[in-house]
């Protein structure tokens, strides 16, 4: 293995090691004064010509990087906790560009002052700030001022902010996305909600605000040029921008594995070398001018992205590449992967921990590693071989990440990159005409974006195509972090012997064979990704009923699991269409929760009504797991989002019927009955869609649910009425009651609380504009006796029963 490969993994490695132990300042400096010691025992060693010289070497990398990552991190500042939760005047200065999604701007201030009425806060560390943009406004529409307001956000500005400091959100349930901790891990320790935001003073011109300047006039006339989902095709493949991409079109990219096309790496780097050593070649320059002219052209590309981890990485190794082309020496691409991951490294350690960061390096690695040898196994023409080989490599040493962070693996991302790539490879060069011409010519209406953007057409619908084959992607449970090693200790044991072969040598004699010499790594690989599909799943105990209330903020999704394994999930939440934040807690959150629990098949979906916070993740639902039956109320209400569910059912040919009283067959050791809506149904209510969700009622032996949609106090007191006349000959007594309306006081009812008599009762919630939930309504039904669980506050809540006790986790 290359030297400089195996330093940078310590280093690495020793980065690691700070960053779990979470060591004080005392085991830094004693790291850092051991890292001096060794260092001077390393040159000891090397000028003396004693063996041994690299050990010691490598133990002082282990230091540094220990040191580094030490020095790096920022504690939490504590004189910070005061101010959160108040209305606060900050100043700054606007670290980079800020970020455009679908209805906000971010930035991140560096060197932040904030003052909440004579309390003033300046510590170290940075804020990040976001801002909504104006009604109707969306990235893809921004209207003139908050145009304008960006772009005086250049890198440097100094700027007056008017708003809520809070923490970010974070994470809640096991293997969720932790935002906080992302932020942190960047020394971002708070944010604050804008209601003004007012640029004050211009920064000095850096390089930094040329290229966002630079950047800004690229996307002005890709907007200009082409219609809102072509411009958001095209400059997330030029530029690497994801915060127009919709979840939809998210989930398509996911599912067939080329979502790398959107973040500027090697592919788009690779098409920017060939670009400018054609460029050289045809100007007939020689050998410095053409390192000049290319390196350049690199390095302005990467700086346009904004020198990000991927592109960096792919600058560091296409540098290194060029000048030992250009010199006529023999290049290490592995050598070249190790200095872009320690010169990363070492210009942010907590990089490492970045899923982009390591997908990117592992795909890079695969691609060098296995790309080659696979290609003498390929019976195909040259470039067909290897536009086969390269994706089929990179989607092997990516594999266990992809499982790690989006619990799911792309059956389909060989072939989908085959397909697309080389039509990716034609949207750049014409997006890079299209860039040079927008620099040169501002303004135009630019025929370069205009046929690169065309292209935004056929590819979604080859990528949609391929997304809705049976099987094009499957969920699968996050591995533990041995199995990952494992398969990464396979891939490399088959890597070798295809290289070098595979002999054991015996005492008398030695066994070579060209069949064996693969069995045992492929063998090993094959228990590997077989123990990724079933490892680290959330196992249910046999024989017992378990109900999870999952986290889905302002929402609701429940999981029910039956003692003979039958599934049922009511609800799957969902944004609403006037929130300000655009998030799927379909493909975010209620997707994995199911892949952890290796549950790839529901047998009865029921939305409780067609409301966005219940039915707004249901879409994603329906593309990665297999549905038996659907469920919903006889609920007249035709917005896009039940279209667009109605016809997902279609295409998949899923039995979906409408639910009014009766009961539902699911488990036989399990009753589960719908208790409302009854016809006809509630009409001219505060809320019909509310007031007609559908309640069930489950009861496994003395253990009862009772799930109540949103309904209101209308349909409470109904419900309460006709348990009253024994219309429920059981009664609707419940031991946890999924309290109505996310906790609203619009759910107050005191006769249905009677009716109820719950032990626990849980208000499924998040951060909402609506006050939910309200202090009345905890506080009553704490009074009838009821312990009050909150999503928002426990995350996941899960209640276990075996029909006489029951246990709770949260």
């Amino acid at each position: 293995m290359p030297p400089l490969v195996l330093l940078t993994a310590i280093f690495a490695l020793g980065i690691l090691t700070a960053y779990i132990s979470r060591a004080g300042s005392g085991w830094v400096l004693a790291a850092f004064i051991t890292a001096i010691i060794l260092l001077a025992t390393a040159a000891f060693f090397f000028f003396q010509g004693k063996r041994g010289s690299f050990i010691w070497l490598l133990s002082c990398f282990f230091c540094l990087g220990f040191t580094w990552m030490g020095i790096d991190k920022v504690p939490f500042p504590c004189s910070l906790e005061p101010l959160l939760g108040h209305y606060v005047q900050v100043e700054g200065v606007v670290e980079d560009l800020p970020t455009l999604y679908s209805n906000r701007m971010v930035l991140v201030l560096d060197t932040p002052v904030v003052a909440l009425d004579e309390d003033i806060w300046q510590g170290q560390g940075k804020l990040q700030v976001v801002y909504y943009l104006q009604k109707g406004g969306t990235k893809a529409k921004i209207n003139e001022a908050d145009a304008q307001l960006r772009a005086s956000l250049l890198p440097g500005t100094r700027v007056s902010v008017d708003g809520l400091i809070d923490l970010p959100p974070t994470a809640l349930s096991p293997g969720e996305f932790d935002y906080r901790a992302y932020l942190e891990r960047h020394n971002i320790f708070a944010q604050v909600t804008a209601k003004k935001l007012t640029p004050l003073e211009a920064g000095e011109k850096g390089l930094s605000t040329v290229f966002a300047s630079l950047r800004l006039r690229i996307e002005n006339a890709i907007h200009h040029s082409l219609p809102a989902e072509g411009a958001m095709f095209l400059e997330g493949i030029l530029l690497g921008s994801k915060g127009g991409i919709t979840p939809e079109d998210r989930s398509i990219y996911q599912r067939t594995g080329v979502m790398h096309l959107f973040s500027v790496s090697g592919l788009h780097l690779g098409f920017v070398f060939i670009a400018l050593l054609a460029a050289a070649n045809l100007l007939k320059l020689k050998r410095f001018p053409t390192f000049i002219l290319v390196t350049a052209g690199l390095w302005g590309y990467a700086g346009l992205i904004d020198f990000n981890p991927p592109v960096t990485r792919s600058a560091v190794m296409a540098t290194a590449g060029l000048a030992a082309y250009l010199w006529q020496q023999r290049p290490n691409a592995l050598n070249s992967l190790a200095l872009a991951a320690f010169a990363l490294l070492l210009i942010d350690p907590s990089v490492l921990f970045e899923p982009g960061f390591q997908l990117s390096f592992a795909a890079t690695w695969g691609i060098i590693y296995l790309a080659v040898p696979l290609g003498r196994y390929v019976s195909l023409p040259l470039g067909l071989r290897e536009a086969v080989t390269v994706p089929l490599a990179a989607q092997l040493a990516i594999l266990p990440l992809a499982a790690l962070y989006f619990q799911q693996a792309a059956a389909m991302g060989v072939i989908a990159n085959i397909l697309v790539v080389p039509l990716a490879g034609l949207v750049v060069y014409l997006g890079l005409a299209g860039m040079v011409l927008a620099l040169a010519a501002p303004g135009i209406l630019n025929p370069f974006f205009l046929t690169a953007g065309a292209f935004f057409y056929p590819i979604r619908w080859l990528l949609d195509l391929l997304s809705d084959l049976p099987g094009a992607a499957f969920l699968v449970p996050p591995p533990p972090l041995w199995l990952c090693f494992l398969y990464y200790i396979s891939l490399l044991v088959l890597g070798w012997v295809f290289r070098e072969g595979f002999t054991i040598n015996f005492p008398h004699f030695r066994y070579q064979s060209a069949a064996a010499r693969r069995l045992f790594p492929a063998l090993l690989l094959v228990i590997s990704c077989t123990a990724m599909v079933f490892t680290g799943t959330v196992k249910k105990d046999p024989g017992k009923l378990e109900v999870t209330f999952i986290n889905v903020g302002q929402g609701d999704a429940i999981l029910v699991q039956t003692p003979k394994g039958r599934t049922m999930l009511i609800d799957a939440g969902g944004s609403l269409s006037y929130s300000s934040f655009v998030f799927d807690p379909g493909s975010r959150v209620v997707v994995p929760a199911l892949a952890k629990r290796g549950i790839r098949k529901l047998d009865l979906l029921v939305n409780s009504h067609p409301h966005e916070d219940h039915l707004g993740g249901i879409p994603a639902v329906l593309d990665y797991v297999k549905v038996e039956r659907y469920a919903a109320p006889p609920v007249d209400h035709p917005t896009p989002l039940v279209l667009k569910v109605q016809q997902q059912l279609k295409n998949k040919k899923i039995r979906a019927s409408t639910l009014t009283a009766g009961a539902i067959k699911l488990d036989p050791s399990v009753e589960i009955s719908v208790l409302w809506p009854e016809r006809p149904l509630l009409s001219g209510t505060s809320s019909d869609a509310n007031n007609n969700s559908l309640v069930l009622y489950l009861r496994y032996g003395k253990i009862t649910f009772l799930f109540t949609g949103d309904l209101e106090q209308e349909a409470l007191s109904l419900l309460a009425s006709l348990n009253q006349e024994g219309k429920y000959p059981g009664g609707i007594q419940a031991t946890v009651l999924k309290v109505p309306h996310h906790g609203s006081a619009g759910g107050i009812c005191q006769e249905f609380a009677a009716a109820v008599k719950p032990q626990f009762a849980v208000i499924s919630t998040g951060k909402n504009p609506f006050g939910h939930p309200d202090k009345r309504t905890i506080l009553f039904w704490q009074e009838q006796g009821a312990q009050v669980l909150r999503t928002d506050k426990a995350g996941d809540i899960t209640f276990t029963t075996d029909g006489v006790t029951l246990s709770l986790q949260n």
